[in-house]
């Protein structure tokens, strides 16, 4: 899923409750009528509401500022202030987050949001510093699995695949070990490659598949769940660290409580995606003996991504595993 938001300072500091409102930018790749577009209503409301000194917003949520690459860059040298990204988008700035998009890394889903909720904020937070951004947010973004003309649900299948594949080096080495033809073409771009038959299918969260249009030119999407697309509201550090206490407090907590939002958002994907064969889209669950199959296939990708990220990959894979160890000892004491 690509959230992107951008925010450009005024010239006046927020540091005075008399000040000008400084206008706030918001851009976004979001579709109208999702949960998410909902969603800017509740940041937008918090942020008009609650901002002291205030701030005036300018929402932009409709891709009218581009890519998830323009938008990261202009984050990175300060043309803009916050951004939500994709896991795959924020990965480009910090390679060490291809560990969380391993195939399989997590265990359940409850353990996977434990990790999330409990120790990545604090352990992810020094590998954005080291980039001058913050961490304000972890925003969902639903299950990952391959699209495809063709029925892909065993891993030998995809050897030779035309398979569109993502950025983040997980994705990439994970396509290798499974032997596909993989290629990289930009979102915008899938619908016509599958039309042409440049590619015959791709990986991808459910979020991305159903609210693109992607499944209009797909027969299958099989529902591997080997990584869950997580996405990461960040901001510029130089500017956040400008900000007023208040307002600091306001922007980490605008997007809504996380607790609430993401069994919301989940039920909706599920909504969402059984909708999908009545429009000429076979949704595919594993086997428990498939899904033993695509484990035992992929499990190469974790030395191999940590072979090629070094020491603080191997650190945060590591932080990961102990955390895994930690949670069963608490759900088992």
């Amino acid at each position: 899923m690509a959230f992107i938001i951008g925010a450009m300072a005024c010239s006046h500091p927020l540091t005075s409750p008399h000040a000008r409102a400084a206008e706030v930018i918001v851009t976004a790749t979001t579709f109208p009528g999702t949960i998410t577009d909902d969603q800017w209503k509740v940041f937008t409301g918090a942020i008009s509401a609650d901002a002291h000194p205030p701030v005036r917003l300018k929402m932009l949520i409709r891709g009218e500022l581009g890519s998830e690459e323009i938008m990261v860059n202009a984050v990175r040298r300060g043309r803009a202030q916050i951004t939500a990204q994709s896991l795959t988008g924020t990965s480009q700035m910090v390679p060490e987050l291809a560990v969380l998009a391993l195939p399989y890394v997590f265990d359940s889903t409850a353990q996977m949001d434990w990790i999330f909720d409990n120790i990545l904020p604090q352990v992810l937070a020094p590998l954005f510093e080291a980039h001058g951004l913050v961490l304000l947010n972890f925003i969902d973004s639903g299950w990952v699995g391959f699209y495809a003309r063709d029925l892909l649900d065993e891993p030998q299948k995809v050897a030779g695949y035309k398979l569109r594949t993502p950025t983040v080096i997980s994705a990439q080495l994970m396509a290798q070990a499974l032997r596909a033809d993989a290629i990289y073409i930009p979102y915008p771009d899938i619908i016509p490659a599958l039309q042409t038959g440049l590619i015959k299918g791709g990986i991808t969260a459910d979020y991305p598949f159903f609210t693109g249009g992607i499944n209009a030119e797909a027969a299958y999407f099989i529902y591997t769940r080997h990584t869950y697309d997580v996405g990461m509201l960040l901001a510029n550090r130089a500017w956040f660290d400008s900000l007023s206490a208040p307002n600091q407090t306001l922007f980490r907590r605008a997007w809504g409580d996380m607790n609430e939002f993401r069994p919301r958002y989940r039920a909706y994907l599920a909504h969402e995606m059984a909708k999908l064969p009545a429009m000429g889209t076979q949704v595919v669950e594993l086997t428990p003996e498939q899904h033993a199959r695509w484990v035992s296939a992929t499990q190469i990708t974790h030395a191999e991504v940590i072979d090629r990220l070094g020491s603080s990959a191997q650190a945060l894979y590591d932080t990961i595993q102990d955390a895994k160890v930690t949670y069963v000892k608490k759900a088992h004491p």
